[in-house]
């Protein structure tokens, strides 16, 4: 019975992950580009940082989302008027903001510290912002000559240094692009023909030049598709490019993408499924989906926002801890400054989550959603599942003061075993305890007696052996 249901687990996930099957080739059609199915890397890696970096990074401030400072600026309708009053009185109204670059300067910025702490963070793969839709490129492209970080600013090839930094210490590297520009005349010249546009200039003339670009120089593993809302995806021309990533390019058999190639695309057509910000369904979907989530309340960095506004770590273990459970991955957000500092609550939060993961990877890496993804109304208790051990985990973030923690889920068996991981002295973290609950529904584990310091931190995970 359990097996049974394990391998209807398994099945329903293979429609979206599936085995890759080489020399494929895949026609410029939706059906044929959702034929394909997620290389295994991803759904096994669950945990990605984001990175969102550019000129906005300067003047760091945001009443309302500051990767968004240019276009705020110039509707202030869309904050209140905060951004453009702060503009006017800090810089001027004179101050234009393409000068801002000139103060994009990377003075400290060291890579190989960033991926080592990603490394430790317990994240498999990074996504960097190659272009946000400011239209400022990371890397030195024919397409934005003289706005650039090559060009201007750092004069630096920032997507190199990181995508080498990154790889160097064994992840997978992705590059976010916007497919607009707030700003770019090629694109206002191609709305003014029309809704939708009666023409690609600019998709052919600076977007998928650019897309194929940093395809052959960089060789990411995830293309992280953006602004992409403003028209369907045939004016993007999103299948032809995408049929040729997936058949013809360097990086056909492992790149990723997500869904966001066209106003008619979130849920429904391109790759595993991002169809807002901070997505988490709360369940099973049975399609890979990502939860790109911030450690504050912010993408790109803002110095003034609140200590208030940034998440506990148990908040973010939270976050993962729920969408691993079902089904999705975790790709969490660092806005570095102008001069390539992560800020400091930012590592913290990191290192912290990292500590937990030290312990209880084994929860996390590799699993796949089980029969129940949470056990109570409250969903403060979240289970995974290895389809190769069949152990089922229990990830609770409740610590009865009864010393009982009672499950109403998982059923036991005549060898059913109780584990918990991390914990200290391992004479208290034998086989622990438990008693069948009434009517067999679930059963209630005896928590074993801990100093303070026996405790793990955040969240506690119960190893479930021979559970059905």
């Amino acid at each position: 019975m359990m097996r049974l249901a394990l391998s209807i687990i398994v099945a329903t996930l293979s429609l979206s992950i599936g085995i890759y099957a080489a020399d494929k080739t895949y026609e410029p059609t939706w059906a044929s580009i959702n034929s394909r199915p997620l290389p295994t890397w991803y759904d096994q890696s669950k945990f990605g940082i984001f990175i969102h970096w550019g000129v906005y990074s300067v003047p760091h401030y945001g009443s309302a989302l500051p990767e968004w400072y240019w276009y705020n600026y110039n509707n202030p309708s869309e904050d209140g008027g905060a951004t453009q009053r702060f503009h006017n009185t800090s810089f001027g109204p004179n101050f234009q903001y393409q000068k801002f670059a000139e103060n994009f300067n990377a003075y400290i910025f060291d890579p190989d510290q960033w991926a080592d702490l990603f490394k430790k963070a317990g994240a498999k793969y990074v996504v960097l912002t190659s272009k946000h839709h400011e239209g400022f490129c990371l890397w030195q492209s024919p397409q934005s000559w003289g706005w650039n970080s090559v060009d201007v600013g750092p004069n630096k090839d920032l997507v190199a240094m990181v995508t080498n930094s990154v790889r160097k210490a064994g992840l997978k590297m992705g590059l976010y692009h916007s497919l607009y520009e707030w700003y770019n005349p090629i694109y206002d010249a191609d709305k003014a023909t029309g809704q939708p546009p009666t023409q690609s200039k600019y998709v052919d003339e600076i977007m998928l030049p650019q897309l194929y670009d940093i395809i052959q120089k960089y060789e990411p593993s995830v293309i992280w598709a953006d602004g992409d809302w403003e028209q369907y995806s045939a004016y993007w021309k999103s299948t032809e490019f995408l049929a040729w990533l997936y058949t013809n390019s360097t990086v056909k058999d492992e790149i990723v993408t997500n869904d966001r190639w066209g106003a008619e695309c979130p849920m429904k057509d391109g790759g595993y499924f991002t169809p807002y910000d901070r997505y988490n369904p709360g369940k099973s979907i049975g399609h890979k989906w990502e939860n790109c989530y911030t450690i504050g309340q912010n993408w790109g960095y803002n110095e003034n926002e609140p200590f208030s506004g940034f998440q506990s770590a148990t908040d973010i273990i939270y976050q993962l801890v729920s969408t691993v459970s079902c089904g999705g991955n975790l790709l969490l957000d660092v806005g570095p400054t102008p001069d390539g500092l992560i800020p400091w609550i930012m590592q913290e939060r990191l290192l912290q989550i990292g500590a937990w993961m030290d312990v209880n990877n084994a929860a996390i890496y590799d699993t796949i959603p089980w029969r129940a993804q949470n056990d109570t109304a409250e969903e403060q208790i979240w289970y995974t599942t290895n389809p190769n051990t069949l152990d089922v985990y229990c990830i609770s973030f409740v610590w009865p003061t009864n010393g009982i923690l009672s499950l109403t889920q998982p059923l036991a068996s005549s060898s059913t075993q109780v584990f918990l991981l991390g914990c200290t002295p391992s004479t208290a973290c034998n086989t622990l305890s438990y008693t069948v609950n009434k009517a067999g529904s679930g059963f209630s584990i005896k928590l074993p007696s801990l100093p303070p310091t026996g405790y793990p931190n955040y969240a506690y995970v119960f190893v479930l052996k021979n559970v059905k």
